[in-house]
């Protein structure tokens, strides 16, 4: 059975009541946008050195959705200011896989520990030990 990081996500980060506190807000939209960071490095690591043009147009939908819920759980984290790079820029989609040079998932691992929520449980890719939320992969897959 393959990983899913927006089931694992879902599980841990439910969608919170229309009336749902900030953090609950910004916990939801952070695992998303982990998840969504998560399949798309997964995906990206697999294309041909020139796939063609429009042949994946799946990976345009993964890097929207992680934008678009990183700046939400920014926003709703902590009160940017003008300086603040995530206010200023998107994440660019490079050869290299930046992220803004990796600044968007550093942020989304730390804001997802602070919330509770181990990141290695979303993303297999790191290693739970690195986080101080305990794993909860177990409850998960259970």
């Amino acid at each position: 059975m393959t990983h899913n990081p927006f089931a694992v996500a879902h599980q841990l980060a439910p969608v919170p009541a229309v009336d749902g506190l900030s953090d609950d807000l910004a916990r939801f939209h952070a695992a998303q946008a982990f998840a969504a960071f998560a399949v798309f490095n997964r995906e990206i690591r697999n294309l041909p050195a020139n796939p063609e043009p429009g042949s994946r147009p799946d990976l345009g939908y993964l890097s929207a959705l992680g934008v678009a819920s990183l700046h939400v759980a920014r926003l709703l984290s902590d009160t940017p200011d003008d300086t603040d790079p995530f206010v200023k820029s998107l994440w660019e989609l490079t050869p290299g896989y930046g992220a803004n040079n990796g600044e968007a998932e550093e942020w989304l691992t730390g804001a997802l520990d602070r919330l509770g929520i181990n990141p290695a449980d979303i993303d297999p890719a790191y290693e739970a030990g690195d986080f101080r939320s305990p794993s909860r992969l177990a409850e998960v897959a259970g």
